[in-house]
């Protein structure tokens, strides 16, 4: 709200009538200005009870309102500004000496507590200097000798608490001893703190003061720490040590008189460590020194200490003689200027009127202008008003407002100047203006009619562009069209709702809802929400708790599933997103949201999830059903070979017989490998391959790989040649790198050409991969079979060709190779010969594999690798025959395997003792207290695993080694045995080789 006498300016009246006022000055009124959020203002006054204005204008002020107020507030200002001065210089000079005086008094009192402070802090001193003087003279006195000396320095006026000497900067003397056991041996060098402290003292050589500190023997105190020095007539004083002295705090304080009652003033302590004005506060309260204090420096050995003092009760306020001077002074200084201001308070009003109507006026971001009411011509407008015409000013003041308003608006022009002459006001009301160039705007008006002291009629109108909010407008009701469209057409699975938080009044719900709810929107709308629908309950409780979470301002916004039954008799699910909406005061009025039909999503999950707990099932049967096969195979696979491979050690048999024996190894080795093949390939294809990545190093396993297709190779005439292996790393599962090496030589060689070759080669790649390549100078493959290769048991041609193989080979490296993130390859051309190829993940670390017990990567010892025929014609030497008291118990229920394992250890000297009873070996072991126990684990009435729990249970059993002798050879299989306690695990068929040398390993230890 604006009020003030306003004076306008009018360049058109003075053209018309000179230098003359518009109105007369007999009578200016009060205005009033509001201008409100709308930018909408209005002009009203009240003058006998009728609604009308009278100005008082002037052509030109002769002074900016700036001016008005510097020439009206400066006989105040200047007779102020004296006043001021003198009574501030008089105030000034009674202030200080009442303060000097009472500063001297603090001072004085400060002084007499420094000097006594200092005083016994220096007695102090020259105590300890006493004592440096006797260790000088006798740097190897006793404990005894040193409290005998330090004793005589706790006299009637001494401070200190406790003496001690470090020598070498370690406190070995003390006194008294009693209380100050914990410093005896404190090595100063091993303390952080008080090493740089003692330092300091060593490096200034002169005594210094610390503290206050925690002190180790307990307590607080100050320490004053003297260097000592030893006389050398040769080499000078030499660095004995330090001598500490505790100084009681209290002692020292209250001697000092800075805890005497009554002392007048309150003092503060700072400069910890001697560190003065810059220290830490140690004594007092630390608001003392923002108090103006009396400030003075307590000089220390090194360093100084800072003290300040202020009287107890504060500096003394100003007494009542100095307010009567003041109050006079004002007295005097209000009778002088109070009438200045009452006059410059007028001067400066008018000025303060006449600027802000200017301002108001100019400034104005709304239209106005100052119409005539008989001709309609303007007589005043600001630039806001003409802007948007294209008209200047000076154009514009031509103009009356009919020349700029439509025909058509004329009938309503015409109601608004009748209801003016009624009421006094017109408006608000829209019409439009024409511009310049003819074209039109909209806009707002709305006015008062105003007198002039002559009674002469005049118009005061707001003008509102209405341009911007017009296009404002109609982009919001686009946008809400757009709106509108997107969401009732947002889908049938949809549905958009809103509904009051207190009634649950359903207000609003798009197209969508009939489509899930199965019937129409219209009749769910001003429903409750809750009862107009058949939700299950719990569904019903879930949302309530949500509501009232959102409502209670615990959540901004929630998603959850609910269930309703449709009216067709079925259940629906619903995915809910509800969120608060607020009104302007930020009140929740009504919660909002979407609702989504997943019904047939939820199906489809559901039976996702039947059909993966399916198909985890059928996996587990796989897995179960390979280990029993896997277990049913071996075990007769394990008489075959254990026992041809004990016909093939027997030297009385014929030439004919062992190579009959030879045929059933080799077929035995055949069916073996091909039912190894066969289960990996499974196991591959049910994810059920268990692999160990590591970085493995290339060379051995080529060489290992060589080492066995070396006689192979050798039969059919055909050279292996390696390249570039040596360094290089993978990383891979081991074990079956070796196996897909084994696989490709092996093809590499049995399709090759007779007196043909074989090339090995490892080149990296670049830093991520490594490229492994077997090449062959067969026959070839031709291009259109290659895609065939890897296909199980497809072996192309070659089942004509009498070359034995099953087709699974190429089929397994692939799957294994892909399992350890890599990928074959192979080009071939017919008459020429292939090139097989695996990329394997490159291993930054080089791995050296070093064989232990000198053990090769296959399992076989060195003369086992370099002679095979040796090592088998050694079972038959002396160094096997020696015997050996030791007794071996077998509990195994398959009386083929119980005969071979009996026929293999008629080779070593042992007492065999076997059943096929679980229980009755247990018993057995009680009596006979075997050496070793072999055991099978898949053997009825009680596994094998129940056996071993029993044995070692047993406090006479427990120490027998067990070694498991099983055809369950899957790798979790081994793992778990190995878990359990069995000393080794041997898989069947047996490789008697591995078997003996395991039974020979526990048996010798």
């Amino acid at each position: 709200m604006f009020c003030g006498l306003i004076r306008v300016d009018s360049e058109a009246r003075r053209r018309k009538k000179g230098d003359e006022s518009l109105l007369g000055c007999n009578r200016c009124t009060m205005v009033s200005l509001l201008l409100q959020s709308t930018n909408r203002a209005v002009f009203s006054c009240i003058v006998g009870g009728k609604t009308e204005l009278n100005i008082c204008m002037k052509i030109k002020f002769p002074f900016s309102s700036g001016h008005y107020k510097w020439i009206a507030d400066m006989p105040a200002i200047l007779v102020g500004l004296v006043l001021l001065v003198l009574g501030v210089f008089a105030d000034y000079l009674n202030t200080s000496e009442r303060e000097a005086a009472q500063r001297k008094l603090v001072h004085d009192q400060l002084s007499t507590l420094r000097a006594q402070l200092e005083g016994h802090i220096n007695s102090n001193i020259h105590l300890v200097q006493g004592l440096v003087a006797v260790i000088a003279e006798e740097p190897e006195l006793t404990q005894e000798r040193f409290a005998e000396v330090a004793k005589h320095l706790f006299g009637t006026h001494s401070k200190l608490r406790n003496l001690s000497a470090a020598p070498d900067l370690v406190i070995r003397y003390m006194y008294p001893v009693e209380g100050n056991e914990a410093a005896i041996g404190l090595d100063f060098r091993k303390h952080t703190n008080q090493y740089h402290a003692v330092k300091q003292v060593v490096e200034l050589g002169k005594s210094v003061l610390a503290g206050p500190v925690n002190l180790v023997q307990g307590g607080y105190g100050f320490i004053m720490r003297v260097p000592v020095y030893t006389a050398r007539a040769r080499n000078g004083d030499r660095f004995w040590g330090v001598v500490s002295a505790v100084i009681d705090i209290e002692k020292l304080y209250r001697g000092s008189g800075l805890l005497d009652d009554g002392l007048g003033i309150a003092i503060a302590i700072r400069g910890d460590n001697a560190t003065g004005a810059h220290g830490q506060i140690f004594f007092g309260q630390k608001e003392i020194f923002s108090l103006n204090p009396v400030l003075l420096d307590v000089t220390l050995p090194y360093g100084t200490w800072q003290m300040a003092a202020v009287p107890s009760s504060g500096w003394s306020q100003n007494p009542a003689s100095v307010f009567l001077f003041r109050t006079a002074l004002l007295a005097i200084g209000a009778l002088i200027l109070v009438p200045l201001i009452i006059l410059g308070g007028v001067q400066k009003k008018k000025s303060d009127n006449d600027a802000r109507l200017r301002g108001l006026f100019a400034l104005s971001p709304i239209g106005i202008a100052l119409n005539d009411f008989e001709t309609g011509a303007f007589v005043e407008v600001n630039d806001a008003l003409v802007a948007p015409t294209g008209y200047t000013v000076e154009e514009f003041l031509k103009l009356r407002y009919r020349d700029i308003t439509p025909v058509e608006y004329i009938e309503m022009e015409a109601v608004q100047l009748a209801h003016l002459e009624q009421f006094g006001r017109y408006g608000p009301y829209e019409k439009e203006y024409i511009r310049k160039n003819g074209e039109r705007y909209p806009i707002m008006l709305r006015g008062m009619m105003i007198r002039d002291a002559a009674g002469k009629k005049l118009i005061w109108s707001i003008v509102e562009d209405l341009s911007g909010r017009k296009q404002s407008e109609r982009a919001l009701r686009e946008s809400r069209g757009k709106y509108q469209r997107l969401v009732e057409d947002i889908g049938d699975q949809f549905v958009i709702y809103s509904h009051k938080v207190f009634t649950g009044e359903v207000l609003y719900v798009s197209n969508g809802f009939q489509t899930i709810f199965g019937f129409p929107r219209d009749e769910v709308l001003g429903e409750n929400w809750a009862t107009a629908i058949n939700w299950l309950p719990e569904s019903l409780d879930l949302a309530r708790g949500y509501d009232a979470a959102l409502v209670e301002r615990e959540l901004e916004s929630v998603q959850f599933e609910m269930f309703f039954i449709h009216p067709d008799g079925g259940q629906r699910t619903l995915l809910v997103s509800a969120h608060p909406a607020l009104d302007q005061s930020g009140n929740i009025m009504t919660i909002d949201g979407i609702v989504e039909n997943v019904t047939e999503r939820k199906k489809i999950e559901n039976n996702l999830i039947v059909a993966r707990i399916e198909a985890d099932r059928a996996n587990k049967a796989k897995s179960e059903f390979l280990s029993n096969m896997s277990h049913e195979l071996r075990t007769p696979m394990n008489a075959i070979l254990g026992f041809s491979q004990l016909m093939e050690l027997d030297q009385q048999l014929s030439g004919r017989n062992r190579e009959y024996v030879n045929e059933i190894m080799q077929a035995g080795n055949h069916l073996l490998a091909l039912i190894n093949d066969i289960l990996d390939l499974a196991r591959i294809e049910s994810g059920r391959i268990e692999m160990k990545l590591e970085p493995v190093s290339i060379d051995p396993v080529i060489e290992e790989s060589v080492n066995l297709m070396a006689g192979i190779a050798q039969k059919n005439s055909i050279r292996i040649l390696r390249h570039g292996s040596a360094g290089l790393a993978v990383v891979a599962d081991r074990m079956r790198l070796k196996q897909i090496m084994l696989n490709l030589l092996s093809n590499a060689i049995k399709y090759n050409r007779e007196g043909g070759a074989v090339w090995i080669k490892a080149t990296p790649v670049d830093e991520k991969w490594v490229w492994i390549t077997v090449t062959d100078t067969g026959y070839g493959i031709a291009a259109d079979k290659l895609m065939e290769l890897f296909q199980p048991f497809n072996r192309l041609e070659a089942n004509e060709s009498g070359i034995e193989g099953t087709g699974i080979g190429l089929a397994l490296t692939k799957r294994l190779v892909e399992q350890m993130d890599g990928s074959v390859s192979v080009t071939s051309k017919v008459g020429v010969g292939s090139i097989f190829g695996i990329k394997l993940p490159l291993s930054p670390v080089a791995v050296n594999r070093k064989r232990s017990n000198g053990e090769s990567g296959d399992g076989l010892s060195d003369v086992a690798r370099d002679d095979p025929d040796q090592y088998a014609e050694s079972f038959g030497s002396p160094e096997f025959r020696k015997p050996v008291k030791a007794t071996v118990l077998c509990i195994e229920d398959n009386p083929a395997n119980l005969r071979l394992i009996s026929q293999i250890l008629r080779l070593r000297p042992v007492n065999f003792i076997s059943t096929h009873s679980p229980a009755l070996g247990i018993e057995l072991a009680r009596t006979h207290h075997p050496d070793l126990i072999l055991l099978d684990i898949n053997i009825p009435h009680m596994d094998g695993y129940q056996v071993l729990h029993a044995i070692k249970k047993d406090p006479v059993l427990k120490h027998i080694p067990v070694i498991a002798v099983t055809a369950k050879a899957m790798a979790h299989d081994i793992e778990r045995g190995m878990a359990a306690g069995f000393a080794a695990y041997v898989t069947k068929p047996l490789d008697v080789d591995r078997f003996l040398q395991s039974i020979d390993c526990h048996l010798d230890s």
